[in-house]
């Protein structure tokens, strides 16, 4: 008898099919009375952003040697429980990192670049007005670009963002040594200088409402303030009053707290944000790349060592 996989959300069927030819694969929701019966005697346990692997589901799966998360983050997994457990926890960290960059930078130059279509034909003056109307007031060499967090994803954005000609400052806990033409600083700086502001670092319970009323009345009336790491960096209260107060600003969220949002989301209705549903990491690679995270689970249930394994932050 093949040993139990358990896999609880979609992947790419090609991931999928690789796992079902090599173990007894079942894929059903955490939480559903199926999920539940094979849980004490799955091996393996493969989840995306919507699982939560907590203390509850770890005492339960008392066969578990590893957990799969197809992803980058792997907050939604209590690291501490499952080491206590000898369950080795692995995720794709550098899977989706071309594809959020290119997000970022994709919204980013769509708000930056005023730029006004034609929909119909046109009379001189009227096409004469359209065309002023489209001056966009600053080019790329004369923005500044803060980065807060400066790891796969930040350090790849500012590279970009650094050829492309903008002017480019980054805040991280580490001291950089790569910086790609960056310039390292500490974070009232970057909040003074960044016409843009794109925050890049992981959902661990420090980084928490890392962005709150204090981080925002630092910034310009005016900037572009992006997020595509975790929905719980930003107080998404604090951010709708810092909109609220400065009608220039503008924020562009692709993660939230929580997912799906709720009708009582208070950057629902705001006319200065756009809203996404966590869709960064939405290209046919990075989805790819992501899904096979199985590979890691087949190698730690063979007793191999995996490419990535998360380890709990370390306490003080």
């Amino acid at each position: 008898m093949q040993p139990i996989v358990i896999q609880t959300e979609n992947l790419p069927q090609e991931c999928s099919d690789w796992l079902s030819s090599r173990y007894d694969l079942h894929i059903c929701p955490a939480g559903s009375i199926r999920f539940k019966e094979l849980l004490p005697d799955a091996l393996g346990l493969v989840i995306r952003t919507y699982t939560t692997v907590d203390q509850q589901m770890i005492k339960a799966a008392t066969s578990l040697k590893v957990v799969g998360r197809a992803g980058t983050g792997v907050d939604n997994v209590d690291l501490k429980a499952c080491r206590d457990k000898n369950i080795t926890v692995v995720h794709t960290p550098e899977a989706n990192s071309e594809s959020v960059v290119e997000f970022v930078v994709t919204t980013m130059l769509s708000h930056l670049r005023n730029l006004q279509q034609v929909h119909t034909d046109l009379k001189q003056q009227e096409w004469n007005t359209l065309r002023d109307s489209s001056m966009t007031q600053k080019e790329f060499s004369e923005l500044t670009l803060g980065i807060i967090g400066f790891g796969r994803i930040g350090s790849r954005l500012g590279r970009m963002a650094k050829n492309m000609g903008f002017s480019v400052v980054f805040t991280d806990l580490q001291q950089i040594l790569e910086t790609h033409g960056c310039r390292q600083v500490n974070q009232n700086q970057l909040l003074e200088e960044s016409d843009i502001v794109s925050v890049h670092v992981d959902g661990r319970g420090d980084n928490k409402h890392l962005c709150d009323d204090r981080m925002f009345v630092e910034m310009k009336p005016e900037v572009l303030f992006i997020n595509s790491s975790r929905g719980v960096v930003v107080d998404a209260y604090a951010l709708t009053n810092f909109l609220h107060h400065n009608q220039k600003a503008h924020a562009v969220l692709d993660v939230h707290d929580p997912e799906p949002i709720t009708s009582e989301y208070p950057l629902l209705h705001m006319q200065n944000a756009t809203l996404f549903p966590h869709i960064a990491c939405k290209t046919k690679t990075a989805t790819t790349n992501m899904g096979w995270v199985v590979k890691d689970v087949d190698a730690v249930i063979r007793g191999e060592t995996p490419r990535f394994i998360a380890h709990p932050e370390p306490t003080s």
